[in-house]
């Protein structure tokens, strides 16, 4: 193997032991390995690690490379899982699939509540106070969030379809609106 790395210009014997492993794998899938990785190939690097893998568990492993983008790491990680836990092979690729970071996006609109109505709004327990701002946001449409109502600030946090209903309403009228409808149910 010595002969064979230097014949092709490489450090060590390690790169040739990945090659031959690689061919250990099916037919139909050798014709898919390149270099890199993409949703259209399976990379040198998850190949490697695919062979690791029973024959059977092969392609359910390569259908997730080619389907869900596995990465190297999480070809490895699919396998490792695969050998210690003794769940089937399909149960560790989604196992793996489930700890891939998610990103959730969150929009914040933070108003502030008229100097007139801090007083009546320190009486109020927080559980009364949030409930007028929920009464305040179904008013005005506003879907996707959550608030909580201060004395003198409120805030309101939601995902996509809240920030669909702001831009609805207006950013700009969401403020005036919702101290418009605090200062009502207050002055009741």
């Amino acid at each position: 193997m010595g002969d064979c790395a230097d014949a092709i210009q490489l450090e060590g014997t390690g790169h040739i032991g990945r090659f031959l492993r690689i061919l250990e794998l099916p037919d139909d899938l050798q014709h898919l390995i390149d270099w890199g990785s993409g949703k259209d190939f399976i990379g040198f690097t998850a190949a490697v690690e695919l062979a690791r893998a029973d024959k059977v568990d092969q392609h359910v492993v390569a259908d997730a490379i080619l389907s869900d983008g596995l990465n190297s790491k999480e070809v490895r990680d699919v396998i490792q899982l695969l050998k210690r836990s003794g769940n089937p092979v399909e149960r560790c690729v989604e196992d793996v699939l489930g700890m891939r970071q998610r990103i959730e996006k969150r929009y914040v609109f933070l108003g502030s509540v008229g100097d007139e109505m801090q007083a009546a709004l320190g009486d109020l327990s927080q559980v009364a106070r949030d409930d007028i701002l929920k009464g305040a946001m179904a008013s005005l449409g506003l879907r996707g969030a959550k608030g909580r109502l201060g004395t003198m600030f409120f805030t309101l946090v939601g995902d996509g379809a809240f920030r669909a209903s702001m831009s609805k309403v207006g950013r700009e009228n969401i403020e005036s609106s919702i101290r418009g409808y605090v200062s009502e149910v207050v002055e009741k």
